[in-house]
């Protein structure tokens, strides 16, 4: 039976990223996904110039509208967020549509770098800690780690590789509890690791570096990861799959002239997911 999914996201024309990433890879892994833009973007927000409409009220707009119809999800998955506001309104969502058969993944975009994303405050990111508290599944890069643990984003950049591993691995526990935390991006040697802790377990992946930071990466590889547990997969099994996924696409983007804003060339991949 085909797998409906909800997902909360910005639709930016260019940047291969949110939204039009998301229908994609899950439409391709033969799930349904019923997209709730909070935004439409002409380009993703990295541009240098772009222009947008806000769609705030939307949120609220279409759980009214789809609890009418008695519509039910099997997934919801969260994304990037233009203003805070819109934070209480997707909790408000989840906790609407959300059952014992329904994952919830929140990728809690925030920043990366050990920086904040400009639209964030310190209040921002007070909500999306109430947000990431709803999910089944987060998946933070190592700074939105440390935002939602209170961590020191810089004592653990600078830590030994081992070290800092460790104390990854602590913080992503505490972040668990009852949930499973996919750590991503995380810069090892050369490499790049991404830190799965569920269950009491935790597995690291990792890969060798190529390339820069592009656009749209988190966005593929949450929605790889959520199509996954819609089919069974383990949350192990997920975080590899969507490694290996980015991966490809990435090692095929550096072959040729190419800008990181524009993306990754993961489309002519997609037949890999089925």
């Amino acid at each position: 039976m085909t797998k409906k999914a909800a997902v909360i996201n910005d639709l930016s024309s260019f940047g291969r990223c949110s939204l039009t990433a998301a229908i994609a890879v899950l439409s391709v892994m033969g799930h349904s996904p019923c997209p709730l833009p909070t935004a439409v973007l002409s380009a993703q927000s990295e541009f240098p110039v772009f222009c947008g409409e806000d769609l705030s009220e939307m949120i609220p707009r279409f759980q009214g509208a789809w609890l009418a119809n008695h519509e039910r999800f099997d997934g919801i998955a969260t994304g990037y967020f233009a203003h805070s506001a819109q934070l209480g309104d997707a909790l408000a969502f989840i906790r609407a549509f959300r059952s014992s058969t329904c994952t919830v993944l929140v990728d809690p975009v925030m920043g990366d770098n050990g920086k904040l994303y400009p639209a964030y405050d310190r209040d921002a990111c007070g909500k999306m800690k109430r947000l990431a508290q709803a999910a089944d599944v987060l998946t933070p890069n190592l700074t939105e780690l440390c935002l939602l643990t209170d961590v020191p984003f810089a004592e653990i950049a600078a830590c030994p590789e081992a070290e800092k591993l460790s104390r990854i691995e602590r913080a992503a526990r505490a972040a668990a509890a009852e949930r499973a935390v996919i750590v991503t991006g995380i810069p090892l040697n050369g490499d790049i690791g991404n830190l799965t802790v569920s269950g009491g377990r935790a597995r690291l992946t990792r890969s060798e570096r190529i390339g820069e930071s592009f656009s749209g990466t988190g966005d593929i590889f949450s929605s790889v990861v959520l199509g996954c547990l819609l089919r069974g997969d383990t949350v192990f099994e997920a975080t590899e799959t969507a490694a290996d996924f980015v991966g490809m696409a990435i090692a095929d983007t550096i072959k040729e002239p190419h800008d990181p804003l524009y993306g990754v060339n993961f489309e002519k991949f997609l037949n890999y997911l089925r």
